[in-house]
C-alpha cells in the first residue's frame, strides 16, 4: 500500500495567507458563498448580494486563506473573533447559541474579555475535501487540478490544517480562551491529533447539529502531536511573514 503523505507536505501544494487585504478577503467571502450558500444552504442567495457571504464580524476579524498553489484557487478559509468588552462585541456563538452554553465556568462572559475569541467560518470547498474520483465536485471536474498521487491525498488534511491555521492567529492576537462551534465527531478528530475541546454546551441544530467547545490556546500549543507540530510550525510562518509577526517557537504574543 501507497503510505500517507505526511502533514507537512500539504505545505508543498497550498499557500497559507494572512487574509487582511481586501482582494483577499473578497476571495474569503466568495468562498463562503459557495460553501455555505450554494453547497449547503446554510445561507440564503439573497443574504449574500454580490455572491460574498458577509457579516458584521468580518472588518475586525482575523483571517486566514488557503490558496492551491498551482491554479490560484481558494481551497480554504477561517477567521478569529476577539470578544469585546460591550454586549455589541458579544461573539456569534454568544448571540446566536448563547441560550446553549451550559459549562458553570468556562463561559465566554465569565472569563477577561481581553482573553476570548472564537474560531468560526472554516469553510473548504467540495472539490478541495474529496480525493480526485471520489465524487464530481458541484464546481466542475477535477481535471487539471491535480498533476500528482500525493496532492489529492493530501486533501483530507486540510480541515485540520485550517484549525492550525486558527490556532496560529490566536496566538498573533495574544488571546488565551478559544471558543468554537463543531460538530462532536470533529471534536473528537481534533482531539486524536492533541487539540482537545471541551464540549461547553448542549447539542443544538445551528447548521447541523452541533455544540460550543473550548480549549486553552497554551495546551493547543502544547498537546499537538509531532507531525502536526511540524505542520502548525510552518504554517504559522507562512501567517506571520507578510504581516511583519513574531514566528518563532514557542507561540505567539502574550
Amino acid at each position: 500500500m501507497t503510505s500517507q503523505p505526511q502533514p507537512e507536505a500539504l505545505r508543498s501544494y497550498f499557500r497559507f495567507l494572512p487574509g487582511h487585504e481586501p482582494d483577499r478577503l473578497r476571495q474569503i467571502q466568495h468562498l463562503r458563498y459557495r460553501v455555505y450558500c450554494r453547497e449547503f444552504g446554510f445561507e440564503r442567495e439573497e443574504d449574500c448580494p454580490g455572491g460574498l457571504e458577509q457579516d458584521r464580524h468580518d472588518p475586525s476579524a482575523h483571517h486566514c486563506l488557503l490558496q492551491h498553489r498551482r491554479t490560484g484557487e481558494a481551497a480554504g478559509c477561517v477567521r478569529v473573533i476577539e470578544r469585546g468588552h460591550e454586549t455589541e462585541g458579544l461573539l456569534p456563538l454568544e448571540e446566536f447559541c448563547g441560550h446553549s452554553l451550559t459549562h458553570p465556568l468556562l463561559h465566554p462572559s465569565r472569563l477577561p474579555s481581553h482573553m476570548v475569541c472564537e474560531v468560526s467560518r472554516l469553510a473548504v470547498p467540495a472539490i478541495f475535501r474529496r480525493r480526485a474520483g471520489e465524487q464530481l465536485s458541484p464546481f466542475g471536474k477535477q481535471e487539471g487540478l491535480v498533476r500528482s498521487e500525493e496532492e489529492p491525498r493530501c486533501y483530507p488534511m486540510i480541515g485540520m490544517a485550517m484549525f492550525l491555521a486558527a490556532t496560529a492567529l490566536v496566538g498573533f492576537t495574544g488571546r488565551q480562551h478559544v471558543f468554537a462551534m463543531m460538530e462532536p465527531k470533529l471534536a473528537r478528530l481534533l482531539a486524536r491529533s492533541g487539540l482537545r475541546f471541551t464540549r461547553v454546551g448542549e447539542l443544538i441544530d445551528y447548521h447541523g447539529k452541533r455544540a460550543a467547545y473550548y480549549i486553552n490556546h497554551r495546551d493547543a500549543e502544547r498537546n499537538m502531536i509531532p507531525p502536526l507540530r511540524r505542520l502548525y510550525l510552518g504554517i504559522r510562518q507562512d501567517l506571520a511573514t507578510p504581516v511583519g509577526l513574531p514566528a518563532a517557537a514557542g507561540g505567539g504574543r502574550r
